[in-house]
């Protein structure tokens, strides 16, 4: 039986919708490739400027900072990769560290994660001890949300429950704030895997969390520590499942991110990459994840990297050999 005119309009009207919804998709689909182009770092010859086992980074208007928790010292370095000074010692008084694991910077103070000594220190931009106070849990990173008011993460192992991840303090060291509750099961080395993150300061004292193993979203909070939400990040996000060699029953991760930076409103996640396949390492590929979780670009790195922060196209990260290491971004 023939089609009418009207049916006939009517499935042009649909196969139109049809072309262009898959046309759409595809276009939703396609992934930029960026370039890294390393920039020569200024030469370092003092000893200062050697890192030893540098475990976090942050940014001001001028400088990078480091802490290196070997060397139990804050090292600052211009933007063009030349060391300046260092600041901190081993030690347990004021102005002195044990493995320093965490930096954060803003209003000309550094805020440091001293671990291994519970507590939090703070100096000016030349290094000259500021105040600081202690903390009843060994702090891991370090972030400041403005004027005295950080926001400091743990390593819990999941042996006691209702062990928190997330801590927000104010003036004088006072507690404001604690959530995101660790996981926990009867494998604590298990246990303290799925418990490591990776936050990413936002805007007006917002933060993102991001699990480094088994959760493929990105948990936007509140300065006050409300969650705002949940965002899934791309499924072409790469993720490597690695089988952990703990005695008992087999147990599996899912290796979703190495290291996590924000700028602009995107996200960079490196996935890790798989190592004489028994284990997982640092990788060279970032994805770009945009605010919606979809993956914008890769960018491909000459060299696998451990941490790095990003600003306006410059990746400052640190090699697998503990380096330095300044990448421009070409899109």
């Amino acid at each position: 039986m023939g089609m009418t005119r009207r049916a006939a309009e009517a499935m042009v009207v649909i196969l139109s919708l049809t072309v262009a919804a898959a046309s759409g998709g595809a276009k939703e689909q396609a992934v930029e490739r960026w370039k890294a182009v390393e920039v020569a770092a200024a030469a370092n010859e003092a000893d200062e400027a050697l890192l030893g086992r540098p475990l976090s980074l942050a940014l001001d208007a001028e400088c990078l900072y480091v802490a290196d928790a070997q060397d139990c010292a804050v090292k600052v370095f211009s933007k063009d990769g030349r060391f300046l000074r260092a600041f901190g010692r081993k030690g347990r008084g004021p102005g002195e560290l044990t493995f320093p694991s965490g930096v954060s910077v803003v209003g000309g103070r550094v805020y440091v994660a001293d671990k291994l000594n519970y507590r939090i220190q703070i100096f000016d931009g030349e290094g000259k001890p500021r105040g600081g106070y202690p903390v009843p849990f060994a702090p891991d990173k370090v972030f400041a949300m403005g004027a005295e008011t950080l926001l400091i993460t743990g390593n819990p192992t999941g042996r006691r429950a209702g062990e928190m991840l997330l801590h927000i303090y104010g003036d004088a060291g006072r507690l404001r704030w604690e959530g995101l509750e660790a996981r926990s099961s009867s494998d604590p080395m298990y246990d303290t895997f799925r418990n490591m993150i990776l936050v990413c300061p936002g805007e007006e004292k917002d933060f993102y969390v991001v699990f480094r193993s088994g959760d493929r979203t990105i948990l936007r909070f509140a300065g006050t520590g409300v969650l705002r939400g949940k965002t899934p990040v791309d499924e072409r996000h790469a993720f490597r499942p690695l089988d952990m060699p703990f005695k008992g029953p087999k147990k599996r991760l899912l290796g979703f991110c190495w290291a996590a930076a924000r700028d602009r409103g995107l996200f960079y996640l490196s996935a890790p990459e798989p190592v004489d396949g028994k284990d997982l390492g640092p990788g060279r590929r970032l994805s770009v994840i945009d605010k919606d979780g979809r993956l914008q670009a890769v960018v491909e790195l000459p060299c696998p990297v451990h941490r790095f922060v990003v600003e306006e196209d410059r990746v400052f990260a640190i090699d697998d050999e503990g380096g330095l290491r300044i990448f421009e971004i070409v899109r």
